[in-house]
């Protein structure tokens, strides 16, 4: 059975991954993540706005880039065979976290949320990603 961490502050989302992955933890706020990040996981999933707002500014210490922050401070051999999805819809946001976990050895996948074909879920795996070097030219593009 595989350990899987999701951090979401949505209810709806929540129930939807708990649905389609029962055996999930579901966390709400960066603190309650960084706890559980402390053991092994599978996989982890990553929103980045939390707290009932939207497309916050990634310097917050209340939001999904705090979590990379300190997942990419210092090494954590414990996580490097884990499986990272960022699933928010802050695309901005989804860039500078996929970007610092790939560039510090992680595996990652970005794909925002759907509720109806949940994370995890028997769906198509997603379009392969662009080249990092394209994706960082087309981040610093769009500041």
């Amino acid at each position: 059975m595989s350990r899987i961490l999701f951090l979401d502050d949505d209810p709806e989302r929540g129930f939807a991954f708990l649905e389609a992955q029962p055996e999930a933890v579901w966390v709400q706020t960066v603190e309650e993540c960084l706890r559980e990040l402390s053991e092994p996981w599978d996989e982890v999933h990553l929103d980045h706005d939390l707290g009932g707002e939207v497309h916050v500014d990634i310097d917050r210490p209340d939001c999904g880039m705090e979590v990379i922050r300190w997942i990419c401070d210092s090494p954590r051999p414990h996580l490097m065979a884990t499986q990272f999805f960022i699933h928010t819809h802050n695309e901005n946001a989804a860039g500078v976290m996929s970007l610092h976990l790939e560039v510090t050895g992680y595996k990652v996948k970005t794909r925002p949320f759907n509720k109806f074909n949940p994370i995890g879920a028997n769906i198509p795996e997603p379009i392969e990603p662009l080249p990092l070097l394209e994706r960082v030219m087309r981040w610093f593009q769009l500041r």
